[in-house]
């Protein structure tokens, strides 16, 4: 059956002509003659005319095109679809070439996204450590200062360097009146003495351990010379004082028999306090054999107009003609001069005085109080070298205390630096 025979063919195609605009007869509407729903009401605009709308009235806006069912009028719903889509032109997309690959574009766009982040972060880190550093070498100042002010302390600071070079002074100047008086000589009023001033330099190491750390190392050096010094300076006054306290007795054997080798005032008043033994010159003459050379002699009372004079002295106003000597122990005394000058030559039977010195003292006091006396001087000569120095060098302990103390007031007067620690 043809499409001309089917019931209604006629009509559909018919139609579909005449919405397609090709069925004659059939007039297209003309753009100009839009009728105007102004205020007037129903007036017609001329031809090729569009008025506007009056003040305050919104123009009507054109109906969107009714869409047929597609399941009747496939190509009317075409055409309405069409026509809708010219209503609303879509936005351009203009691609501009820069001779890229298009891979590059999304890593260099994270690249950069990244750098924006990453460059500030960084600049941010860098300054923070700086800055950290900065505050860190200041509060290792401030607290190196702290430090200082610590360990110079004062005169009434335990252990300070204030405090000990005032006490190396005062030893000093024991030491110096010491050697001075009586030359070191065996003293126990000087021991005691020694005794209390060792105890002023014990060294209490809590004033500056552990804070040597923050300090240079040249007053590093010099601060820890300074407290060795100490600490070996009253290690030889401990050792003095221990070695005389066993030497205590040596020393009063050897003091009784340099005493009973001393001549007394009542044995010979005009020899009072002299070495009780001399020397005698011996030599043969003729008609009196005898071996040729001295005689170690003790001496007895003098001689007063020709008389030994048992009391010691003569009367008043008499001087002593001679005196008197025996070469054995309990034997008679003989009568001798006292020789007192001659350059070359001594005559026999004359007595000479014996000069101080430590081998004379030694057949008196023995040997074993000789060495300990010489022991004794020594050990207090060495500590006053120590303390005091050798000669005008300047290098004893007190020097070395002088300058590390005028170092440290010189750090303690300096000023805090900022620090975040402050």
């Amino acid at each position: 059956m043809s499409d001309s025979k089917k019931p209604g063919g006629s009509r559909d195609i018919s139609d579909l002509k005449a919405r397609l605009g090709l069925k004659k007869g059939a007039a297209a509407p003309t753009t100009g003659q839009t009728r105007s729903n102004g205020a007037s009401g129903g007036v017609v605009a001329p031809p090729g005319m569009n008025l506007p709308a009056p003040p305050g009235v919104q123009p009507p806006q054109p109906a969107a095109p009714a869409i047929p069912d597609a399941a009747h009028d496939p190509f009317g719903a075409m055409n309405a679809m069409a026509a809708v889509g010219t209503v609303q032109r879509a936005p351009e997309i203009v691609i501009v070439h820069d001779g890229k690959p298009v891979e590059n574009v999304g890593s260099q766009s994270k690249g950069a996204t990244i750098a924006k982040i990453a460059i500030p972060a960084v600049v941010g880190i860098a300054l923070g450590i700086a800055i950290g550093k900065i505050g860190a070498t200041n509060g290792a100042y401030n607290t190196g200062l702290s430090d200082v002010k610590q360990i110079l302390g004062d005169k009434n600071t335990q252990s300070s360097v204030a405090h000990l070079k005032q006490q190396i002074s005062a030893l000093d100047s024991k030491l110096d009146e010491w050697k001075t008086r009586n030359n070191f000589r065996v003293d126990g009023a000087m021991d005691k003495e020694l005794e209390q001033l060792v105890k002023a330099l014990d060294v209490k190491t809590e004033v500056f351990k552990a804070k040597t750390n923050t300090l240079d190392p040249d007053t590093t050096a010099k601060l820890v010379q300074f407290y060795g010094g100490v600490a070996e300076v009253k290690a030889m006054i401990d050792l003095h004082l221990k070695s005389a306290k066993s030497d205590e007795q040596a020393f009063r054997r050897a003091k009784e028999k340099a005493d009973a080798g001393t001549v007394k005032e009542g044995e010979n008043a005009y020899l009072n306090t002299q070495f009780r033994y001399a020397m005698v010159m011996s030599a043969p003459t003729e008609g009196e054999p005898a071996d040729f050379g001295a005689k170690l002699v003790e001496l007895g009372p003098p001689y007063c107009a020709g008389k030994i004079a048992p009391s010691g002295k003569c009367a008043d106003g008499e001087a002593p003609s001679s005196f008197t000597y025996r070469s054995e122990p309990g034997a008679t005394w003989n009568e001798g001069k006292l020789a007192t000058s001659g350059s070359e030559a001594v005559p026999t039977k004359q007595i000479v005085m014996l000069l101080p010195g430590g081998v004379r003292d030694s057949l008196v006091k023995g040997a074993e109080g000789v060495a300990s006396e010489a022991y004794y001087q020594r050990r207090l000569r060495t500590i006053y070298e120590r303390v005091h120095g050798v000669g005008d060098k300047g290098n004893g302990l007190l020097n070395e205390g002088n300058k590390l103390e005028t170092l440290l007031q010189t750090e303690a007067g300096k000023s805090k630096k900022f620090s975040f620690l402050m």
